[in-house]
């Protein structure tokens, strides 16, 4: 089927193209076209199914009114639902929203950044894997305008949205301590990653306050994969009942952690609270209806996609090119169910 354009509307209506093209482009008033010509050019457009060329639109205007979103793993809840809120908050402003998944691969997120350059996208926000800091560089030099959300690199001075993520570690362990939990094991991934790396000196710390020594051997630090047997394997290990290193809670770096980890505790026959307590990062709708429903850290992803669509929006408007860098850190909540005991 044919695609309309803007010569079909013209057509149709017995006026010029540039006249369709002034109206649909919101140039109406500059050039003085009265708003029942506006209406019938409208109205027709819609008839036609009309679809502007968006790319074709962004070489005219230097505009294409679309965001580019690389999130590191589309399979977390957690950016799942981050890209959702991003989404719907881009949508408010007259944005549209493509959304790529780097599965923490640099090499991945570099080919995203080109492609999304192609197709001319006004800006970005990026959740960037590790070793990916040329990237980010490279965008920054370039006046580029683009915000960092869920991690960032300490070295780069750039927009960033982040959680404390030190300080959520630190108060959901010194809840499962102050539960009586004194063998707290931590499952996480890459600890090259800076939220990462925040949030198991944050459980350190917790253990550090109430004089508990740190046991590395109750630390599980799992490589970035969608391999289940990982998660089976760390949970195996931290609940053999005949191990001298046997956890009694643990506390999961991520809700994809947590979910596969779950289901690993259910596999092996045991409950939540009463063999193992359990409180994890994130709160997917899953956690709400376990047997246990769980205990979370609940980061405030409706407020990091607004913040950073606003930050972005505001840079991508300037035309002097992006303005004073922003750096937010935002709190979390912990909300408390049966999953820890209390």
């Amino acid at each position: 089927m044919k695609k309309t354009s803007l010569n079909d509307i013209a057509k149709h209506l017995g006026v010029s193209k540039t006249l369709v093209s002034f109206v649909l482009n919101g140039k109406a008033k500059e050039f003085r076209i009265s708003e029942d010509i506006c209406t019938k050019v409208l109205e027709v457009a819609k008839e036609l199914n009309y679809q502007p060329n968006r790319i074709a639109q962004g070489l005219r205007t230097g505009k294409t009114n679309t965001i580019g979103l690389i999130i590191a793993d589309i399979a977390n809840p957690f950016f799942g639902i981050l890209g959702r809120e991003i989404e719907q908050e881009a949508a408010k402003h007259g944005y549209r929203v493509i959304f790529c998944s780097s599965d923490e691969n640099p090499d991945k997120s570099r080919a995203q950044i080109a492609m999304m350059q192609q197709t001319l996208v006004d800006g970005y926000i990026i959740s960037p894997p590790k070793n990916s800091e040329d990237q980010i560089l490279a965008l920054s030099k370039g006046n580029v305008p683009f915000v960092l959300i869920d991690r960032y690199f300490p070295e780069i001075e750039c927009n960033q949205i982040m959680v404390d993520n030190f300080d959520a570690a630190y108060k959901a362990t010194n809840h499962l301590l102050k539960l009586g939990r004194r063998r707290i094991a931590n499952v996480t991934i890459n600890l090259d990653l800076i939220n990462m790396i925040d949030r198991t000196e944050g459980y350190k710390q917790a253990l550090r306050d109430a004089n508990i020594p740190v046991e590395e051997s109750l630390i599980k630090i799992l490589p970035f994969s969608h391999d289940n047997k990982l998660v089976a394997r760390a949970i195996k290990d931290l609940v053999n009942k005949s191990s001298p290193h046997k956890a009694d809670a643990i506390l999961f770096s991520t809700s994809k952690l947590g979910i596969n980890g779950i289901e690993s505790i259910s596999a092996l026959g045991l409950k939540i609270p009463d063999d193992i307590a359990i409180v994890s990062f994130d709160n997917p709708d899953a956690y709400k209806i376990c047997v246990s429903p769980v205990t979370v850290v609940n980061q405030p992803l409706k407020e990091i996609g607004k913040t950073a669509v606003q930050i972005l929006l505001s840079d991508i408007k300037r035309s002097d090119g992006p303005g004073k860098i922003q750096k937010i850190i935002l709190k979390t909540d912990l909300i408390i169910r049966k999953s820890c005991g209390s």
